[in-house]
């Protein structure tokens, strides 16, 4: 089994089981699995990034359980699920087609035939998690059984692959088309509600996607990157709006990881981390669990000026990050305008929430140079602790790097015809 495993099971798959400390190791998937106990259920609240330890544990039930054929049936039960979040369905779902992928691989070649019969949900009671599932999510995505609803607009799985002789710290033309690809689906998707945005809008829109889409390209060490969304009107007297769910994503090293690598190419970035973690070693400021180097060393990631790739290769990096999130909060205005929108990055061990209730801040360095921080503190000093709420280090790890959005678009963000 190990050699067909090796020989035809996606890389994306390999690399996350063959990490020895990640919750998603062989043995780790192993003992999920068994412990299942043929009952698959899906948790009141199935989100990594609000309710991370029973939404990974149901993760790995389901992927150990296809990895090691335990089961002959592998029925998700939806009878508790009330909520279902874009980021946890597509983890799972791109689990599910990759492992499917090679079932397919050796049925077709005649090795072994898998043991797994059916895989499958049911008991979906709750109408938000049903229109979710059958428009991008495991049905769809895995079955083209898509279902039509009249609030629901799907942007379906979108899988790019990067040519293995493009160089991965340089941004590729896939970049820009798939930016455009996503922000004409938005535009059309409002268009539909007869709403229009707002020149100033539009190009903030252009920036959180384009930006994004860079980033996952950038600390990805894996060839693939993953996007999926969906767009959902809410009509009714008292108001009528919409929210666009979006979750890009790449497998292999974290943020972290890529910095920490002896050959980041980006040294002087390195030192400046490294002094910062000995500043916060120093003055007690990391608890095992809670807040480690890890973390410190993402969020520093997203300052301005601050990028993993070298700036003689890429001059124009270092600013991506401090980019779109300023674009996102441009969208989503104050608090009492939006209290919908909400971005998360996860990366390895950490996560990382964005809903307003910290800002970007201007700063001026020494030489009255004007630059932006995002330090989740009142602050705004990279050098104190972040706040434990929106900035964490978190037991469970996701195999990559995971952005993902909740953006409304209400009022304040369409054109009003002027009156005459």
């Amino acid at each position: 089994m190990e050699n067909l495993i090796q020989q035809w099971m996606p890389r994306n798959i390999i690399n996350i089981i063959r990490k020895e400390k990640s919750q998603f190791s062989t043995d780790n998937l192993l003992k999920a699995a068994q412990n299942a106990d043929g009952k698959f259920l899906v948790p009141t609240i199935f989100s990594i990034v609000e309710n991370p330890e029973p939404s990974y544990k149901f993760i790995k039930e389901v992927f150990g359980a296809l990895l090691f054929q335990t089961h002959d049936n592998i029925l998700m039960d939806y009878s508790l699920c009330e909520r279902v979040d874009l980021g946890a369905q597509v983890l799972l779902d791109i689990i599910q087609l990759d492992i499917l992928s090679f079932y397919s691989k050796c049925r077709r070649h005649k090795k072994t035939i898998p043991k797994v019969k059916n895989i499958g949900g049911r008991n979906v009671n709750n109408e938000d998690v049903l229109k979710m599932l059958f428009s991008v999510g495991s049905p769809a995505v895995l079955k083209g059984d898509k279902r039509d609803f009249p609030d629901i607009i799907p942007y379906n799985l979108c899988v790019y692959e990067r040519p293995l002789t493009l160089d991965s710290t340089k941004p590729s033309r896939q970049k820009d088309i798939d930016t455009t690809t996503l922000v004409d689906y938005v535009l059309d998707c409002l268009q539909r509600m007869d709403k229009f945005l707002t020149s100033e809008k539009l190009d903030d829109l252009c920036t959180v996607i384009s930006e994004i889409l860079i980033n996952a390209e950038e600390h990805s060490s894996n060839q693939k990157r993953f996007s999926i969304g969906y767009f959902q009107e809410t009509n009714n007297i008292e108001a009528h709006f919409g929210v666009f769910r979006l979750a890009i994503l790449n497998f292999g090293d974290n943020i972290y990881s890529k910095f920490k690598d002896p050959d980041c190419p980006n040294k002087e970035i390195v030192k400046r981390m490294e002094q910062l973690s000995k500043n916060y070693t120093e003055r007690k400021l990391f608890y095992r669990k809670k807040f480690e180097e890890e973390t410190l060393w993402t969020l520093y990631s997203l300052q301005e000026g601050v990028t993993s790739v070298s700036k003689n290769m890429y001059k124009k990096r270092g600013h991506g990050s401090i980019r779109f999130i300023e674009s996102f909060f441009n969208i989503k205005g104050s608090q009492a305008a939006d209290d919908i929108s909400q971005m998360a990055i996860l990366s390895g061990n950490t996560s990382i929430i964005f809903d307003g209730r910290y800002e970007i801040i201007n700063k001026h360095d020494d030489n009255g140079q004007k630059f932006q921080v995002m330090t989740f503190n009142d602050s705004g000093n990279i050098n104190e602790a972040p706040d434990e709420n929106y900035v964490k280090f978190m037991k469970e790890d996701f195999p990559g790097t995971m952005i993902s959005a909740k953006i409304l678009f209400n009022e304040d963000d369409f054109e009003h015809e002027i009156e005459s």
